[in-house]
């Protein structure tokens, strides 16, 4: 194996520079995402009966993996809208044939578009699902046929979109975002844009195309390192699109994965199996890793309020579940019924 004081170390700077440039552009953008967090410092988790009793008693969350939603194409729409973004860099690069610019965009393309896109590769991704509002009409038709709740999670402070969200992945090799679902097709093709155009002008100078290949074998800073940062990066942005029909749900997600840029202070290096679980639903298995406490003393869900939904009687179905509450250790929670007047 070549040692690293074997690489042309004029090369090897090079390469570190753009690395640190893009590290640099995905930190900006981390912070950019800090503002978008709701004002008051509340997302709400709809659920049934059942799932509200299993979140309260286990103390968990579940994440769902994203290819096993409710939408079977929720994932791949994604796939799909970033693949003619990169055929539309391509058809407009004025870039030499053999710049490392084009071949990363081509890349790119052949994972997004090829692989991922007819599942010849799979990313695990899991997603927990929440809405801006705790008393949504469209929300309750979803999860109030049988009663349904709304349970309402304290997020981070504006400082920690990535910590502190009160809960933390099971597996020791992923992470947690909080990540506001875009709905809106014309803004989801400028942040993907946004993304490459910004990402690829690292990589258009000749200098930094000659240096990145003459260390192509390097450990840390090779052309695949490079592709699967930026692969990483574009993922992060491609989680979070939903097509506009769905943009009556006002959804958040926590999205669970493994990332090449953030890593969770547990994570031995893949040494431990991950623990995916798996639940049955619509006839077949449904994969999904657990979030649980990350606050040793009390272990319980970041959990600030919940809301019994509109078929239920307010006063009854408030007692039972303060009295499940007490049970399991839970401080006061406040607890109300929803004043929508329907029937479902």
């Amino acid at each position: 194996m070549k040692q690293l004081t074997e690489y042309d170390q004029s090369a090897v700077k090079v390469a570190f520079a753009t690395y640190n440039n893009i590290l640099k552009f995905h930190n900006d953008r981390e912070d950019a995402a800090l503002s978008t967090m709701p004002a008051d410092g509340v997302l709400y988790h709809y659920t049934t009966p059942d799932g509200l009793k299993g979140i309260i008693e286990k103390k968990e969350l579940w994440a769902t993996s994203a290819y096993f939603l409710n939408d079977p194409a929720e994932i791949t729409y994604g796939y799909n809208l970033l693949k003619d973004v990169l055929e539309g860099w391509l058809t407009e690069s004025t870039l030499p044939a053999d710049s490392l610019a084009v071949a990363l965009a081509k890349d790119l393309r052949k994972s997004f578009g090829e692989d991922l896109l007819s599942r010849k590769v799979i990313n695990p991704i899991y997603l927990a699902c929440f809405c801006e509002e705790g008393n949504l009409l469209s929300q309750w038709r979803a999860y109030g046929q049988s009663g349904g709740y709304s349970i309402g999670f304290r997020v981070p402070r504006p400082s920690t979109i990535s910590l502190g969200q009160g809960f933390t992945p099971e597996p020791n090799v992923y992470t947690s975002k909080w990540a506001r679902v875009e709905y809106d097709k014309n803004e989801q093709i400028k942040q993907c844009r946004a993304v490459l155009d910004s990402i690829l002008a690292f990589f258009a100078e000749r200098g930094t195309t000659e240096a990145i290949r003459a260390v192509d074998d390097h450990p840390l800073v090779s052309y695949q390192c490079f592709l699967r940062v930026v692969q990483d990066i574009l993922l992060e942005e491609l989680v979070h699109f939903k097509h506009e029909a769905f943009r009556v749900e006002k959804e958040w997600r926590v999205i669970v994965r493994r990332r090449e840029l953030t890593k969770q202070g547990t994570d031995d290096g893949g040494k431990t199996p991950v623990p995916v679980h798996f639940r049955t639903g619509r006839g077949m298995l449904i994969p999904y890793v657990r979030l649980i406490p990350t606050d040793p003393p009390n272990k319980t869900l970041p959990i600030q309020c919940i809301r019994t939904g509109p078929t239920l009687e307010k006063t009854t179905a408030a007692m039972a579940l303060i009295m499940l509450l007490e049970k399991c250790g839970y401080p006061p929670i406040c607890v109300e019924g929803s004043d929508i007047a329907v029937i479902l």
